[in-house]
């Protein structure tokens, strides 16, 4: 959606632009010493405070096992990788504690996390939550696991949401947090298909949770958070139960964070959220992955052992690119989940990797830089998302056929020094396209025609030096025609990869 106002971004509202997120697991399996002691942890966390970080969220419960802080009432993450933080809870001392109060001493908003459901199963969990085997009518089929490996919860309960309801007090009540974040990364929260019609259960929920932390808030002297981490677009949350619309327009929440739980998506309607967010006191930080796509992890076929070592990751042209997107789209900040990913495994590694937070909080700053905007399928194909997709298909049986791509890319045409687009499909050498950009007919390589040479080993891929005023500020419309079919060639040519580099003045 282009801004109405102008074709310029919005202003951020508020101080904080960088919402760093800490999962549950992977920064003490890969970063943090064994054994955890507190001085790691606050180095830790100048780490996060010297990179430009305002907003700290440390994962702290998932699947009913406590994280970084221990209680009577609950058992303790039993996976290895969270016994290396033994030592300092057999001594009394609660790594939450540690990780919350640095966090302010160096001026940093603490969240703790509360994942809402988690299908991570089996291989990843040694064993079930004992209150997961004393409920079985809680839990939601998954036809993928076996029965005894259930994980996932049926919110329709009010049993499940007081579970979690009391978890999020627990911890509210023990830390002096500055607030707590909802996060929505399962596509399952209600049986198959009665997302839309049980979401007020979950609203229910949201708001005893707001209740609760203004009660709080109200005796510490201060207003407490609630974040909410949902998917990239209203249809996709809507559907799966999550009245995200109901919960800014009430006041319910403090921020949201749209996203794609793995991979960035460049192409998501962020602006249908702001406007929503800018006539209420609700925060726009949507959400950054370390990956670009499923679809080129799938086309550098990089197996899933492989993958943090692949290809696929978040350069910072790609960061500065959604960023822009983001920005355009009336966001106040950004959130940063699982970044770890990409910086912990590829060079240039922590804390270098952890720098381009400086760009990010600051679009003046990341518009002096070079980007790559990626518009392809965010998820695997089976997932809600890829529903969603924007995707241009083309009859090879038909006459000319036609079609529309869209895409978002909120660039001001006067301070672009070099556009180049690439579109990438199931195109042959001999399939022969007709490309207009926003009306405008746009040409092949750089001297007006098809590079031959390049298309021998790359069929599939057509490129266009973009002329200096072809990129409209919001929606871009590609339409493609094929004039040509290839007589060798049967069936649908689908395109549903494409890719904008922007050179700025």
């Amino acid at each position: 959606m282009q801004n109405p106002a102008s074709d310029s971004p919005l202003t951020p509202r508020g101080e904080h632009r960088i919402l760093y997120v800490s999962d549950p697991s992977s920064i003490v399996a890969n970063f943090l010493p064994d054994p955890v002691t507190a001085d790691s942890l606050r180095r830790w966390v100048d780490m996060l405070a010297d990179s430009g970080v305002d907003i700290f969220q440390q994962d702290c419960f998932n699947q009913g096992f406590t994280v970084y802080w221990r209680s009577e009432q609950m058992p303790y993450d039993q996976r290895p990788q969270h016994a290396k933080s033994l030592t300092m809870l057999d001594a009394g001392e609660q790594p939450l504690q540690v990780l919350l109060d640095r966090s302010h001493e160096r001026g940093m908003t603490f969240i703790a996390g509360f994942r809402m459901n988690d299908n991570h199963s089996g291989e990843h969990y040694p064993r079930r939550a004992a209150f997961m085997d004393a409920h079985p009518e809680w839990l939601l089929p998954d036809p993928t696991l076996e029965k005894d490996d259930q994980r996932m919860l049926d919110f329709s309960f009010d049993g499940v949401r007081q579970f979690i309801f009391e978890v999020m007090e627990m911890v509210v009540d023990s830390f002096d947090v500055d607030g707590i974040e909802m996060t929505f990364r399962e596509p399952m929260y209600f049986p198959p298909s009665q997302g839309t019609d049980r979401a007020p259960c979950l609203t229910e929920l949201v708001q005893r949770l707001r209740d609760m932390l203004d009660e709080v808030g109200r005796a510490r002297g201060r207003k407490l958070l609630l974040g909410a981490r949902v998917y990239a677009t209203m249809q996709e949350n809507l559907s799966l139960g999550l009245d995200v619309p109901t919960w800014i327009t009430k006041d319910l929440i403090d921020y949201v964070s749209p996203m794609d739980p793995m991979y960035c998506n460049f192409n998501a309607g962020y602006a249908d959220f702001s406007e929503l967010t800018r006539k209420s006191n609700c925060m726009l930080y949507p959400g950054t992955a370390p990956w670009t796509s499923w679809q080129a992890r799938r086309r550098n076929q990089i197996p899933a052992e492989r993958l943090v070592a692949g290809r696929t990751n978040m350069t910072r042209s790609n960061y500065r690119a959604l960023a822009q997107t983001f920005y355009g789209g009336g966001a106040d900040g950004l959130s940063v989940y699982n970044h770890f990913v990409g910086g912990l495994y590829p060079p240039p590694y922590y804390p270098q990797a952890l720098q381009v937070f400086y760009e990010l909080r600051d679009l003046p700053r990341a518009a002096r830089g070079d980007r790559h905007y990626i518009f392809e399928p965010p998820g695997d194909p089976d997932t809600i998302t890829s529903a969603l997709t924007e995707r241009l298909v083309l009859d090879r049986e038909s006459a000319q056929p036609s079609g529309i791509f869209r895409f978002q890319a909120f660039e001001q045409n006067d301070q672009v020094q070099v556009a180049t687009l690439m579109l990438r499909g199931s195109l042959t050498l001999h399939d022969v396209v007709d490309v207009q950009l926003n009306g405008a007919t746009i040409a092949p390589g750089p001297f007006g025609k098809p590079d031959i040479k390049y298309q021998r080993p790359f069929p599939d891929i057509r490129w266009f030096p973009l002329p200096a005023d072809a990129l409209a500020y919001g929606e871009n419309q590609l339409s493609i025609t094929l004039t040509k079919a290839d007589p060798d060639a049967s069936g649908e040519i689908v395109i549903d990869e494409v890719e904008l580099w922007v050179q700025p003045v």
